[in-house]
């Protein structure tokens, strides 16, 4: 994991207006916050739309300086994100105050590569079953995403488990070992012919 944490921060506004009445902050591009953390109350801020996209796309679990006026800057991370089911924008986010000595659990995305490299195999189709795992480390270990080498999958009814994701020593993912996070599948003749056709086969209609 790379030192993020004296290039990235945010600066956030503590947020007075709360339930429906948060709709006139989003009109002015601004996005609801929260922020809390292990035995810290919990504060209600409110961010700006276009600083906060710009963070995101640095990934979400990256630790920032958290900037809020009138009180001291906090190292965090983003906890959690809402959005609108409809236009995918961003509705409310959470942040959680870290503290440098104290291990933290979250979700980490699961970023898959060299899927490509599977493309000789033919007839085969690559099932994702995770997409996140839950790990425990300190907020300075904590990665921004863990990689999935897919070209280890080299026939039909390969997989990869949990137990193969490579992390860091100081990283301890809790999820089980066993579970499957992505595997080779060997597509029927049906499926195959399906994709070339583009068409569904039809059934027939009961007389």
């Amino acid at each position: 994991m790379s030192n993020q944490l004296e290039q990235l921060e945010l600066v956030a506004e503590e947020r007075t207006i709360s339930g429906k009445h948060v709709k006139r902050l989003r009109q002015q591009g601004l996005v609801p916050a929260i922020m809390y953390g292990h035995n810290q109350p919990s504060v209600a801020l409110q961010v700006n739309g276009a600083a906060l996209q710009k963070l995101l796309r640095c990934g979400s679990n990256s630790i920032f300086l958290l900037k809020v006026a009138n009180k001291p800057a906090v190292q965090a991370f983003i906890k959690k994100v809402q959005r609108n089911p409809v236009g995918g924008e961003t509705i409310h986010v959470d942040f959680y105050q870290v503290t440098a000595t104290e291990k933290l659990k979250t979700l980490v995305h699961l970023h898959f590569v060299n899927e490509a490299a599977l493309g000789t195999l033919g007839g085969v189709t690559v099932l994702r079953s995770l997409s996140e795992v839950m790990v425990e480390c300190l907020p300075a270990d904590l990665p921004a995403n863990i990689q999935v080498d897919l070209s280890g999958l080299t026939e039909a009814g390969a997989v990869i488990r949990v137990g193969n994701l490579q992390v860091g020593p100081a990283v301890t993912i809790l999820a089980d070992p066993n579970d499957m996070v992505a595997g080779l599948h060997q597509q029927a003749r049906a499926e195959k012919a399906e994709e070339v056709d583009g068409n569904v086969p039809a059934t027939e209609s009961a007389p």
